[in-house]
């Protein structure tokens, strides 16, 4: 797990920004953002949860805030007039709560030159369009980012150097980013081991205009190693060697460790007077058969009437069904054998997601820094596509099925 390095820039920083700050006020800036907010289903089978990397889920006769709520400080510290130091600290769901979980941000901003941006530290993922914001509710109209694109992020920050450059012209403004360095995923596990991603990049360019702006992004890496389920299902089925010459390459290919992931994402939005619309499609591929080719994506129209915002969103999740029998003919599937097939089944059907999702819903803003909102969504999932939902069962085991499910939410900053 990475921890050290990174948290010891939080504390050496924070200490520092501390210390200087009842002498030098004006260099310090603490800001703040959270989320209050429900969520109730309609069926025990599969139960809301805003993303793989929690166990906290919403299911029918009963309300659950675990899911969705949250609270965050940002701190801005000025050194000098080119350099400063950003850290971000947000509690949420997740397995364990301590300094390095709910550090999203602790990095050192270098302003190069008016166009040109070094940072160094752990900065935000920015993966896809709204990976660095998906917590910061009050800043977007949803009461929660589509979970059909966002649900599958593995992590919400990474630990390297990105560098950044900003270029205005007459009509927009364009901006380029680049980024290396490593992470790790937020996966729920009863004995949390997350899985590492090592020689990670993202490359991503936005052009940006008063009503429209248009992002594209790719990033690349490299998973260091398997969740512990899916290793016992490789390593048992590397055994059947003996019996069946191709078992060591399908339990290499079952395994996640040593695979190359790659995201692609295309963001749009276009501002039409009192309406907006808005989508991004993504694209998720790997080496590995535990996460194969995936089609995600969202199509959002928003109406705007004063401090109302009324809004209709589209999105969802496309992955194959696997069925060993179909991929792989040659597996010696017998009575000895047979439930080892189906485990391999669902590491091969965990991560492939296929769903579609409705929603309406109403933002009320309150205030400038508060804002209420409800949503309504309705869920169709597939057969073997229900990876995205909590459920007691397998993935596999998983027949199509609706889900209806209800949000409210308070979101604000300070």
């Amino acid at each position: 797990m990475i921890k050290g390095q990174f948290s010891a820039i939080v504390l050496l920083c924070s200490g520092m920004a501390a210390f200087n700050a009842s002498a030098e006020q004006e260099r310090l800036n603490i800001s703040g953002f959270g989320t209050i907010a429900t969520a109730t289903a309609d069926t025990n089978n599969f139960e809301f949860r805003n993303d793989r990397s929690q166990d906290a889920k919403a299911k029918k006769d009963g309300f659950a805030f675990r899911p969705l709520s949250s609270i965050g400080v940002q701190v801005d510290y000025r050194i000098t007039d080119k350099l400063d130091f950003v850290g971000q600290f947000v509690y949420r769901d997740q397995d364990f709560q301590k300094l390095d979980s709910i550090t999203q941000m602790a990095f050192l901003r270098y302003q190069l030159s008016p166009s040109w941006q070094l940072r160094a530290g752990r900065v935000a993922a920015d993966i896809f369009h709204f990976s660095d914001t998906r917590d910061v509710s009050i800043a977007y109209p949803w009461v929660k980012v589509p979970t059909e694109v966002y649900g599958i992020v593995p992590s919400r920050s990474l630990d390297g150097a990105d560098v950044s450059y900003l270029k205005p012209y007459d009509n927009f403004e364009l901006s380029l980013k680049a980024f290396f360095g490593k992470g790790e995923s937020d996966f729920t596990s009863d004995d949390f081991v997350p899985i590492e991603f090592d020689n990670l990049y993202t490359l991503g360019i936005e052009l940006t205009a008063l009503d429209w702006s248009v992002a594209l992004k790719h990033t690349k890496t490299e998973a260091e190693n398997a969740s512990p389920g899916a290793n016992f299902v490789s390593e048992s089925v590397a055994q059947l060697q003996p019996i069946w010459s191709g078992a060591t390459a399908y339990a290499r290919e079952l395994s996640t460790e040593g695979a190359d992931i790659e995201y692609t994402s295309l963001y749009f939005n276009r501002f039409l007077g009192e309406w907006e619309l808005s989508g991004e499609l993504s694209h998720i591929d790997s080496t590995s058969i535990g996460l194969r080719h995936s089609i995600n994506g969202f199509f959002n129209l928003s109406y705007f009437y004063g401090a109302h915002t009324f809004y209709a969103l589209y999105s969802f999740a496309d992955t194959d069904a696997y069925y060993i029998g179909e991929e792989r003919p040659d597996f010696p599937i017998n009575a000895n054998t047979l439930q080892l097939a189906a485990l391999a089944e669902e590491v091969a059907s965990s991560l492939a997601h296929s769903q579609q999702s409705f929603s309406v819903g109403w933002r009320w803003d309150l205030k400038e820094n508060l804002a209420f909102k409800a949503q309504i969504e309705r869920t169709d999932i597939d057969e073997r596509g229900g990876g995205l939902r909590a459920r007691d069962d397998l993935v596999i085991n998983g027949e199509e099925s609706v889900a209806h499910t209800l949000f409210l939410g308070l979101s604000f900053s300070f």
